[in-house]
């Protein structure tokens, strides 16, 4: 399983995919601020204290095996965290939606939906990745039923492509780096407890 468990036994999780930006102040007050790269995502995920050794050992060894250096894939699809990435649209599903798109756009274009006739085929905050190994984007503004720009909230990092299948909601898979992984101690006899979160970045070209 690799890093998935820790993901699926999370306690909590904080999602973090904005600027890396830098501001300066003139004595005159004017503001300036520079854009550094291309916004990536960061998971921090905090394990709940108390979970039996015996169950997640094997998981715990793993997972040590990966450690900080070895890239892994992470999903949000079990049973108590599908409603994080739930798609939002009114098409009949989330499978189906077939685009093109150009390196450094911050937008795709769908080629072909599912069927709608009203609504909405995505909302603002759906996630979408580009393929079965593309990176995840988060859509940036609503897509009325009748349009097929879908704007999304970093550029495209892909390769320029066409006739792309997207991937939604919790379909969608990230593929991280575990930079932080924290001590276990074991407490009343057959315990786990961390003493920090782990955190997981987004890989990156």
């Amino acid at each position: 399983m690799s890093f998935q468990w820790i993901i699926d036994y999370a306690e909590s999780i904080s999602i973090e995919n904005k600027r890396i930006a830098a501001s300066s102040i003139t004595r005159s007050g004017i503001v300036r601020a520079v854009s550094r790269g291309n916004p990536a995502w960061k998971f921090t995920v905090k394990l709940p204290d108390g979970i039996p050794w015996q169950e997640i050992r094997g998981y715990i060894a793993d997972s040590a095996f990966y450690g900080t250096v070895t890239s892994q894939t992470i999903q949000f699809n079990n049973s108590g965290q599908s409603w994080l990435a739930k798609y939002q649209g009114d098409s009949v599903n989330s499978t189906g939606f077939v685009c093109s798109f150009s390196t450094g756009a911050t937008a795709l274009t769908l080629t072909t939906s599912p069927t709608t006739s009203s609504g909405y085929r995505f909302r603002a905050g759906d996630w979408i990745q580009l393929g079965t190994s593309g990176k995840v984007y988060e859509v940036r503004e609503d897509v009325a039923f009748n349009q097929n720009n879908v704007p999304l909230n970093r550029p495209i990092i892909d390769t320029t492509a066409s006739g792309v299948s997207l991937r939604v909601g919790p379909n969608c898979v990230f593929t991280v780096i575990c930079t932080q992984f924290p001590s276990y101690n074991l407490f009343a006899r057959d315990q786990v407890s961390w003493d920090s979160s782990f955190i997981f970045n987004e890989v990156m070209p």
